[in-house]
């Protein structure tokens, strides 16, 4: 059986680099659901390298300008909650990405495309992309760490108004090991996973159940595209996404010179300890303010919507009022 299996996750992750390969011929699409205020836009970017970059946004063009990245072995889809909430489509332009390596964007299996630079450089063709001007980024998850790609490698003061972490990872590197649990370390094996196509398979299995505080009431076809989310990473680019390097310094100098940080975590999060999170990074941040949610997982927005959305939107109108970076 694991014979059989093995071939069966290679040609999963063949048909997943050809999803993003293949995808649409034209560069834009526009739809109008009943979820958002106004038309949804999607693009193909392509990053400095030629990597593609599947990103889409949606809101209120002439509100504060936010960029969303998901986190490891999953896609911007896992947004949906906030990108559906009329509160703020209606306050906030709102883009999402799919970073490198993940869901319909490009799947280069190289260490040289999975530098800090690289990241960065993602980021800069969404800007571009969708005309943003001085946006919030916010990272979930392992997402949070591309705010240390944005510090080292963009012009300073940087051109973002703040940064939020939802559950997030500040940085890869020493830090990993103080903030992430034993559960979520254990993951890691089974991601990277190329010889062992059962281990591969139910380590993401077993990977999605830990992402709601609340798993067992999940809706069964939640948990399938969470699932699929997980299966459209290929085992190498997962390896390469956690075993970059990053430099904080300049991150952690930005926090000095005021660039605003909000973290938002649950208290009942199986991968990130946030209040560990709070305690080795809130004191090196000039402009900070934290948020526990009681009762919230890994995936905050998910488990506690209305509180991540309140709190996200009382902050960017603070902030975009007073700028005090």
């Amino acid at each position: 059986m694991r014979f059989l299996l093995l071939p069966f996750l290679v040609f999963l992750s063949y048909l997943s680099a050809q999803a993003a390969d293949a995808a649409v011929s034209v560069e834009a699409t526009a739809d109008v659901t009943t979820e958002t205020l106004s038309s949804t836009l999607k693009l193909y970017l392509k990053s400095r390298d030629g990597t593609k970059i599947y990103a889409e946004a949606t809101g209120n063009k002439n509100g504060p300008h936010v960029i969303f990245a998901h986190g490891l072995a999953c896609t911007n889809a896992a947004f949906d909650p906030l990108f559906n909430d009329r509160s703020m489509t209606s306050s906030l332009y709102m883009v999402r990405y799919d970073t490198r390596g993940h869901g319909l964007s490009g799947k280069p299996l190289s260490p040289d495309f999975y530098t800090s630079d690289r990241y960065a450089d993602d980021v800069k063709a969404v800007i571009a992309g969708f005309k943003l001007k001085k946006p919030f980024f916010v990272g979930w998850s392992l997402g949070g760490a591309i705010g240390a790609d944005i510090a080292a490698n963009f012009p300073t003061p940087l051109p973002f108004s703040g940064l939020i972490w939802l559950a997030g990872l500040p940085y890869i590197g020493d830090i990993l090991p103080k903030v992430a649990t034993p559960k979520v370390l254990s993951f890691l094996p089974g991601l990277e996973e190329t010889n062992n196509a059962t281990s591969a398979l139910q380590t993401r299995i077993d990977f999605v159940e830990t992402l709601s505080s609340a798993t067992a009431t999940v809706p069964y076809d939640i948990k399938l595209a969470w699932v699929g989310s997980a299966v459209y990473l290929p085992p190498a680019a997962a390896s390469l996404a956690l075993g970059r390097s990053q430099d904080p310094s300049k991150l952690l100098a930005q926090g000095k010179a005021g660039w605003p940080l909000l973290i938002i975590h649950g208290t009942k999060d199986l991968q990130i300890d946030g209040n560990a999170v709070i305690s080795n990074m809130a004191p090196l941040f000039k402009n900070v303010e934290t948020h526990m949610i009681q009762g919230a997982g890994h995936i905050p927005f998910f488990d506690d919507e209305s509180s991540v959305a309140k709190y996200i939107l009382a902050w960017t109108k603070r902030i975009a009022r007073t700028r005090p970076y």
